[in-house]
């Protein structure tokens, strides 16, 4: 059980949209209706408003408790495909043989494979990973990159996500799928140790340019970077940022107006390492 609130919108929608991504908040939709336009957000019994809210300009229409069934997308509770061979099963009833299976309930975190950016991201795990590589989920939000990985052959898999929810998600999520991962409350990369042969962030463009500065840290000169979230406006800045920290464009999907990257290190980048 949840909590919807929903608040008319007088602000730019694009302003509270970014406001939300900045503060890590991605519990919420905007609908647009004949008397205006709405924002609800989905909070856990007992979970306050956040700050953040409270300063912009909103006015608050309800309050009530709901099932996520209530609000997520009725297709996103049915068995999907999120990237070839690769299903994503909310009602715990699929049986098949054939392809990889991810027990998922979408909840309060991000990342149900429902979005392109964690399907392109998916699809570039499923092309690339070999049996015992190491895996970095850089924001995890639900889990659903690192269970694949490791339902995919991976050996060590470390997720991470500043939000202690998702931590918790996660957790239960690899536990529902029987997989073994660790998941660990960090900054970004502020508590991870070592080096890893594929890394996957699905997080903001902005985001995504912080980790850039300490990615290095825990590559290595075979290692596969996947950054997932890019919008069109972000991608050559990010690019040009990656390209400075020693990584080359290997391959780019896009879906709708999002963009992911598979990148490797440069080979001035590897002679320098050496």
């Amino acid at each position: 059980m949840f909590r919807e609130i929903v608040f008319k919108v007088s602000d730019e929608v694009e302003r509270i949209v970014e406001r939300m991504y900045e503060e890590n908040f991605f519990t919420f939709s905007i609908e647009e209706e004949e008397e205006g336009t709405f924002l609800k957000i989905y909070l856990n019994p007992g979970e306050d408003i956040p700050d953040f809210l409270r300063g912009m300009n909103l006015e608050f229409v309800q309050e009530k408790e709901i099932l996520p069934s209530d609000w997520l997308p009725k297709d996103l509770l049915k068995p999907f495909e999120v990237a070839p061979n690769l299903v994503v099963d909310p009602s715990d009833v699929l049986e098949d043989e054939e392809r990889i299976v991810i027990k998922l309930t979408p909840g309060l975190a991000f990342g149900t494979g429902y979005h392109p950016t964690t399907r392109m991201a998916l699809s570039f795990i499923v092309e690339n990973i070999k049996n015992g590589m190491t895996f970095l989920d850089v924001g995890c939000g639900t889990g659903i990159l690192s269970i694949a990985a490791k339902k995919l052959g991976a050996g060590k898999v470390l997720a991470v996500d500043i939000d202690p929810q998702a931590v918790e998600i996660a957790i239960e999520n690899a536990l529902r799928n029987d997989v073994k991962i660790d998941v660990l409350e960090s900054n970004l990369l502020e508590k991870v140790k070592g080096k890893y042969d594929m890394i996957a962030a699905n997080i903001l463009p902005e985001i995504l340019l912080e980790l850039l500065e300490d990615v290095h840290r825990v590559s290595h000169n075979k290692t596969i970077l996947i950054l997932s979230g890019i919008t069109e406006e972000k991608e050559k800045i990010l690019l040009d940022r990656a390209r400075s920290k020693g990584w080359t464009l290997a391959d780019k999907k896009v879906e709708d107006d999002w963009i992911c990257f598979l990148m490797k290190r440069s080979s001035k980048s590897s002679l320098e390492e050496r």
